[in-house]
């Protein structure tokens, strides 16, 4: 699906230029934990990897998608930023060494899955963060909308049509409760999970390990 919507792309919407505000209110956080290496999970055409490396911290950009990555390289080479490395993988199967990462963020990413994927994903996240290493996400909550639309897959997750730039395809939603979200994040040990101020139907994570 993702691969098919980013080779019909001609130029980067503006949506996928624009930064997550909860991504750049996270810099001091991010600067006082002494962060220097950030994964993106899921990067797409990397505009947090670009936002990041510019601020001086090294990036790896992790998506499924190669036409996806290739935008973002086109993205990193036009700014002439060298502290970007961009990889082909799935979120469930990070192709990393135990605790080599500073900090994980991952944007409107980690909901689009069943369940068992998720639960997988986190897993790796934590893996490949280091020790008091942060993690900072967006999951999309029950109170959304969307919920209860489309197609029912399990509970909780429904597979529903979308429209960016006039195309339209079906993606996998789990909606999430406060509540699983906190048995999600039981490893870590510091977690703080919150309403987006700008997306009040999205859940922000701030966690340390």
């Amino acid at each position: 699906m993702w691969e098919s919507y980013y080779s019909t792309l001609r130029r980067l919407p503006r949506r996928l230029k624009q930064l997550a505000p909860f991504v750049v209110e996270a810099l001091p956080t991010f600067k006082r934990c002494n962060v220097k290496s950030v994964l993106d999970l899921g990067c797409g055409a990397g505009r947090h990897c670009v936002y990041l490396a510019k601020n001086n911290f090294d990036v790896v950009g992790v998506d499924i998608s190669m036409n996806a990555l290739k935008m973002a390289n086109e993205w990193r080479k036009k700014e002439k930023l060298k502290n970007i490395r961009l990889i082909q993988a799935t979120m469930t199967n990070l192709p990393f060494s135990d605790s080599c990462f500073d900090a994980v963020i991952s944007v409107s990413v980690i909901h689009h899955a069943i369940k068992k994927d998720i639960v997988k994903t986190m897993d790796e996240v934590y893996r490949v963060l280091r020790k008091n290493g942060v993690f900072l996400t967006n999951l999309v909550s029950v109170k959304d909308p969307r919920y209860g639309t489309g197609q029912m897959v399990e509970n909780n997750t429904f597979r529903i049509l979308e429209a960016f730039e006039e195309k339209r395809f079906e993606e996998l939603h789990h909606f999430f409760t406060k509540r699983e979200i906190s048995k999600l994040l039981a490893p870590f040990t510091k977690a703080k999970v919150e309403l987006l101020k700008d997306k009040p139907h999205y859940w922000k994570i701030t966690v340390t390990k």
